[in-house]
């Protein structure tokens, strides 16, 4: 997979997940009851220390938690994040190696040792197969099985999860949107088919600014790890609400401004002028039309001449 996507993979994950909100539902929902029951989630407090060596980083990234497991027992939970499209061959063994990153700064700093309850968060095209570690070992019986370190991982795989059964399970927005994203980034075709579904909650998210920067970091995923058509995205979005599509437009023309993609001058080029229209339709003057859509001002006039700007440009 192209670098620069996997990066991308690993942003949104990030974003997503470095927000105590989002975290304490997510692992409410989708822990065991009984070890919910004994976390105190208001403990919650990131991890900002880096556990992830260069090898583990070829498989993973990370989002680490500190909490409190019964009354006074500190813990950390790790959220790992494969960044491939297929499950890793030995995961305890990367997985052991990274919790014993942990222990081993803990000791030099002469801290008590914690308890660690490793999350993968999985989102590939291939069904992850868990198992326990022991049964990578033929012929282990009682005997032999102590000397065997046994330890499990709490494996969320978004295949398991119907679209309807993410929106239905959590309430908090983001969390709902992102891993609705998530969970479909390797099937455009779905994302623009089913782009109600997943963005249904859209308009309430894009009351605060918190929401519309999450938007934003969804655009920009959107076009790091997908073939994406601009026009397509953008007229789908429009569909939902016409601020979602100017944010869309504006996002994509500061990623373009940077440099960071090619070939989406057409699909925002229409939505700039689309935006320019429907504003002057509704008595915005000149200069606000172009310091908005950065259009030039035989542009804007020549949007004036136009009775409809759909029949104009052909747009359905």
């Amino acid at each position: 997979m192209n670098k620069k996507i996997i990066n991308s993979h690993d942003r949104f994950f990030n974003v997503l997940f470095s927000k105590k909100e989002e975290v304490s539902e997510f692992v409410a929902k989708t822990f065991p009851k009984e070890l919910v029951q004994k976390l105190n989630l208001k403990t919650l407090e990131i991890d900002k220390t880096d556990y992830i060596d260069s090898k583990l980083r070829t498989n993973f990234s990370d989002v680490v938690y500190n909490c409190k497991y019964g009354k006074d027992t500190d813990i950390k939970i790790a959220l790992l994040f494969e960044h491939k499209s297929y499950p890793v061959s030995f995961p305890h063994l990367q997985l052991l190696g990274y919790m014993l990153k942990i222990w081993e700064l803990q000791i030099k700093q002469k801290k008590d040792l914690t308890p660690v309850i490793p999350i993968i968060f999985y989102h590939g095209k291939e069904k992850w197969n868990n198992r326990p570690f022991t049964e990578y070992f033929n012929g282990i019986d009682n005997v032999l099985e102590k000397f065997i370190p046994k330890f499990d991982y709490q494996l969320i795989d978004t295949s398991d999860y119907t679209d309807d059964k993410i929106i239905k399970l959590f309430n908090n927005l983001q969390l709902q949107i992102g891993i609705l994203v998530m969970k479909n980034i390797f099937d455009e075709q779905k994302i623009l088919q089913e782009i109600n579904k997943i963005f249904a909650g859209l308009n309430q998210l894009l009351q605060t600014e918190q929401g519309e920067l999450f938007f934003e970091s969804i655009v920009s995923y959107l076009f790091y790890a997908t073939g994406i058509d601009t026009e397509k995205y953008v007229n789908k979005m429009r569909t939902i609400s016409t601020n979602a599509g100017e944010i869309f437009v504006s996002t994509a023309m500061k990623l373009k401004r940077e440099g960071k993609y090619e070939g989406i001058e057409t699909g925002i080029e229409t939505e700039k002028k689309r935006i320019a229209f429907s504003m002057l339709q509704n008595g915005y003057s000149d200069n606000e039309v172009i310091k908005l859509t950065g259009l030039s001002k035989y542009q804007i006039n020549y949007l004036k001449t136009l009775e409809s700007y759909q029949i104009d440009f052909g747009i359905n």
